[in-house]
Parts: C-alpha cells; structure tokens; sequence
C-alpha cells in the first residue's frame, strides 16, 4: 500500500522546499581559515558528511580532530586513515571516540575520555543523526529519532559546554557550536514537538514527523544556547539534499525511497558540496549566533513553529530536567 502522506510529504520538501547551493559563495580550500592550535569534534564523523567536514577540517592543520561515532572493532582506525588519505597527510592529528548516542552512559564515557586528553575544544560539530522507519527508543526510553538527533547532543552540549566557555577566554578564540537540523523540520507534527509523545516509540506518528520534530528541537536548542552563552557561535544548519548513509539506508527500508531512487541525481548533491554549509558556519564570517541557515549562509528560512520562541524555551526546559541528574 503506498503511503499517500509520506508520498506527499517527500513531495513538499524535494520539490518546494530550499534548494542545494546559493547565498555566500563559500570555497573550503580558499575560504577556511588556518586551523592551528584548534581542537575539532564532529559527531557521526564516520558517515559521508561527517567524514567530509573531517577531511575539509584536516586541510587546514587543526591540533587535533576527534571524530565521535559508534565504537568498531579497530578502534576507528579505518576511519582516521581514510581521512589522511584523502589529505595525503598519513600523521595528520585525527583521533576516534567511540560513542554510542542512544545511551547515556556512552556519551558521559566519551566526554570524560576527551576532557581527560583536552583542555580546549574550538569548535563542536553535532552532525550525527538517524531517519528510520522502523520506530524504537533508546536505552533510556526515548523515542529513537529524538533521543539521538537531538537529546544525545543536547547532553554533549551540555557536558562539553565548560570545556567550551574555558576555551571562549583564551586570546583570540572563537568557539563555535554547529548544530546540524535539516529542512526535514518542515515535516514535524502539528505543534513542532509532541512533548508527550518522547517517551517510548511513538509509533503513533509517522517516522518522518518523529524525524521532523527532532530536527525542529535543534533549532531551539540552537537558539537556546546562544541565548545563555553570548560568548560562543551557536548555529543550526541544513547540508542540503544529499545522498548519503541515511539515505541509503531509507531506501532499505521504504518503498517511496526505493522508487525515488532514480531521480535523486536531479535534487541531491554529493557530500562535498553539501558539507559547505557546515564549513562556513563552523569558519566563516558574518556568522550570527542562534540563526538557522540553509546552503550556505542563508538565514531565517525555518517554518513559523521552528521560529517560536515559546516552543524553544519549553524544550529547555523540559531538556533540562531530563538531563538535570546526568553528569559526567
């Protein structure tokens, strides 16, 4: 049986929704500026886009690049060579921690293993995400899509965020937190976020509404955190329509995927492009803390519920006493 609303759904935001590239021409190789001395971590940093702002990170000689993704049995080693392969560079200063964001536990390990090896961290990008249709929770009962994309950094955030304001008063920093949403946030149920609802599957609510509200709960936290920490960049970005892990893995898993397979050439880009938006926003100038931008640099284009304040203090407050017991 085809899916008529997820059909109609797709149909909005490949068709009607933002496009791939315009606003600031931005050009990594020319554009990012000297690294040296920074300390980077990018989360989901062994996926196609998360890889990409790696490597792109890596051209420019930063002190360290931690890429956190799911624990391998080589202790991310194939990942951290790839990346110098694609620099030619096989000492440049990558490491790999392993996390798994669907648990708790894991992100407090990861944290302590990073702030025992750093005293810095410049510039954070929460890349990692999911968009299945299978529904399911995490190991602490919340509904999959919003307890990775969104509560899993919003407690890396929040862990991380001493050593973030420590390196705020350094001379001549500039920390920046890149958060990354989606123009999926278009599809989020009626309301942006079913507060109710975040316990447990969900599975009375398409899979992607679940992966929509999660995307919309970036934006405020975005939002949020620039609000209480005016010394740090805080942004939330969409990459743009590319084809990539999560996409493929849809296409496992849905039909209308499969049979938009095809045309996808036509709306997706390939990681290297779409990984401009992050680059500029974790780089770039004229950046303003707490905005949404689509590629590259265009601000302002979140639907009305994303842009509702009272929504965005209500999810921090509801994330702050979720996590107000979890401490490192």
């Amino acid at each position: 049986m085809v899916d008529f609303q997820a059909l109609i759904a797709s149909a909005r935001v490949t068709l009607f929704a933002s496009g791939n590239q315009r606003g600031v021409a931005f050009d990594p190789a020319r554009d990012i500026p000297s690294l040296a001395g920074k300390v980077i971590l990018v989360t989901g940093g062994a996926g196609d886009l998360g890889k990409q702002v790696a490597i792109e990170f890596a051209r420019h000689k930063p002190a360290r690049i931690y890429i956190a993704d799911l624990p391998r049995d080589d202790d991310g080693a194939s990942v951290i060579n790839a990346i110098r392969d694609a620099v030619s560079d096989e000492h440049a200063p990558i490491s790999y921690l392993g996390v798994d964001l669907s648990s708790f536990e894991s992100i407090k390990t990861a944290v302590a293993k990073f702030c025992a090896a750093e005293d810095r961290l410049d510039i954070a990008v929460l890349n990692a995400g999911i968009m299945r249709v299978q529904s399911g929770t995490t190991a602490e009962g919340y509904e999959i899509a919003f307890g990775i994309n969104y509560l899993a950094h919003a407690l890396l955030t929040k862990l991380l965020m001493p050593t973030l304001l420590r390196t705020a008063e350094l001379p001549g920093a500039d920390v920046r937190v890149v958060a990354v949403s989606s123009e999926g946030h278009n599809l989020a149920p009626k309301g942006g976020i079913q507060f109710d609802k975040l316990k447990g599957p969900c599975e009375d609510i398409k899979y992607y509404q679940r992966y929509g509200q999660s995307k919309v709960a970036i934006i405020g936290l975005a939002r949020e955190l620039a609000q209480r920490h005016p010394q740090i960049k805080v942004v939330a970005v969409h990459p743009g329509r590319i084809m990539t892990g999560m996409a493929r893995g849809l296409q496992k898993e849905s039909r209308l995927f499969r049979a938009a397979a095809p045309i996808s050439p036509v709306f997706c880009v390939s990681p290297a492009i779409g990984v401009r938006n992050h680059l500029w926003a974790a780089t770039g100038a004229d950046v303003e803390s707490g905005k949404y931008y689509e590629p590259v640099g265009v601000p302002d284009k979140e639907t009305a519920v994303a842009k509702d304040r009272s929504l965005s203090s209500r999810l921090w407050e509801w994330t702050e006493k979720e996590l107000e017991s979890v401490k490192c």
